[in-house]
C-alpha cells in the first residue's frame, strides 16, 4: 500500500508532466503564428492561436498553483514520516552518544599505555646498553630505537582517521613496522650474546 509520501510524489510528478505538456503546446502555437501571416485564413488561424495561448496561460497558472500545493503536501508528508520515527531515532542517538564517549575513553587509555610503555621500553634499553657495554655484548642503540619505534608509531597512525593531520610521512609497505616486529629481533640477538657469554663462563669454571 502506497505511503503518504509516495502518493504526494506521484501527484507532484503527474502535475509536473501536465505542465510540461502545456508548455510544449504553447511552443507549437508560437511556431504556427510565425508560419501563418498576411491573409484572412491567417487571421482566423491567429485568432485560434491567441485563444489557445490564453487557455494555455490560464492552464499554466492553475497548474503552477496546484504544483505549489502538491509540493507543500509532499513536505508535510515527509515531516509527518520523520515525526513517526523521531522517538526511535532519539533513543538510538542516546545510545550512540554514550558509545562515542566510551570509545574516546578507550583511545585515551590506549594513549596512556602507549606513553608509559614507550618510556619504559626506552629505559629498559638504556639499562641493557649499560650492562652489555661492560661485557662486550650486543645491545641496540638509542638511534636504532628511535628509527624503528617511530616507524611503528607512523605505521599505526596511518591506519587511524587522524592520519593526514598527525602523520608526517606515508611509509611504503616494506618500511611499515610494529614494535614487536623489531624488538623481537633485538631480544633474540641479546639472548644469543648473553647465552654465549654464559657458556664461556661455564667453560672457565670447569677448567
Amino acid at each position: 500500500m502506497a505511503t503518504e509520501i509516495e502518493k504526494a510524489e506521484h501527484t507532484l510528478a503527474s502535475l509536473q508532466a501536465k505542465r510540461d505538456a502545456c508548455v510544449q503546446a504553447d511552443e507549437r502555437a508560437a511556431l504556427a503564428f510565425a508560419a501563418h501571416t498576411g491573409d484572412t485564413k491567417a487571421r482566423k488561424r491567429l485568432d485560434e492561436i491567441n485563444a489557445a495561448i490564453g487557455t494555455h496561460a490560464s492552464e499554466l497558472a492553475s497548474l503552477d498553483a496546484a504544483l505549489k500545493v502538491a509540493l507543500e503536501r509532499l513536505q508535510q508528508a515527509k515531516a509527518a514520516e520523520s515525526r513517526k520515527h523521531a522517538g526511535k531515532w532519539a533513543r538510538e542517538l542516546l545510545k550512540r552518544a554514550d558509545t562515542i564517549l566510551q570509545l574516546a575513553q578507550s583511545l585515551d587509555d590506549a594513549n596512556t599505555v602507549r606513553v608509559e610503555a614507550s618510556r619504559a621500553l626506552a629505559e629498559e634499553l638504556t639499562q641493557i646498553r649499560g650492562l652489555a657495554g661492560g661485557i662486550g655484548a650486543y645491545a641496540p642503540s638509542n638511534e636504532q630505537f628511535l628509527a624503528m619505534g617511530s616507524r611503528a608509531d607512523i605505521t599505526a597512525g596511518m591506519q587511524t582517521p587522524f592520519a593526514r593531520e598527525v602523520v608526517g610521512e606515508h611509509l611504503p609497505p616494506n618500511q611499515r613496522r610494529t614494535h614487536v616486529s623489531y624488538v623481537a629481533g633485538w631480544r633474540d640477538a641479546i639472548r644469543q650474546g648473553a647465552n654465549a657469554l654464559l657458556r664461556e663462563e661455564q667453560k672457565d669454571a670447569a677448567a
